[in-house]
């Protein structure tokens, strides 16, 4: 079963997350793909794999981290589904879609996390801080000052901002 138009995608591009380098093997059965995140200066890859198989008319559209080969989206579709190339690039965009929720949804679990997580928790070490200050505790010199806090805060939102780039 083959793809009309499969080598047109090249160049194809949603939200930063462009097609490069469409081939097919020799029995057209299955169709790769590369992607470039435009959005990265690295541009790290993605692997398109298109595999069909003929006997039940089922076409599998995974997309892979081209490092690790960790599953980012899956579908299970029909050649109508992607008979045309506008069709192909409707499917393409669901799953970078798909791709890009379940990150937006783990970022924001793992920031909640560090930011309330019992006794590590950003929300914790300044209220750790501050009980410090207030009784004098060992672990911060009884003579505070506010270059401290400041500091503390600074650490804070360092550790913040390396969150949210991983």
């Amino acid at each position: 079963m083959k793809i009309q138009g499969w080598e047109k995608i090249s160049g194809f591009t949603y939200k930063g997350y462009s097609i490069i380098n469409p081939i097919h093997d020799a029995n057209e059965e299955v169709y790769y793909a590369n992607i470039l995140n435009l959005n990265h200066s690295n541009m790290p890859k993605w692997d398109i794999e298109l595999t069909i198989t003929p006997v039940k008319g089922v076409i599998k559209f995974r997309i892979l981290d081209s490092v690790t080969q960790h599953l980012l989206a899956k579908s299970h579709l029909t050649k109508t589904n992607i008979d045309t190339l506008q069709k192909f690039r409707e499917q393409y965009e669901m799953l970078v879609d798909d791709i890009l929720e379940s990150a937006q949804h783990y970022t924001a679990s793992k920031v909640t996390k560090n930011i309330n997580g019992g006794t590590t928790g950003i929300v914790n070490q300044v209220q750790s801080a501050g009980v410090n200050v207030l009784y004098g505790s060992s672990s911060l010199s009884t003579t505070f000052t506010p270059a401290h806090l400041l500091q503390t805060i600074k650490d804070l939102q360092e550790q913040i901002d390396k969150l949210n780039s991983k």
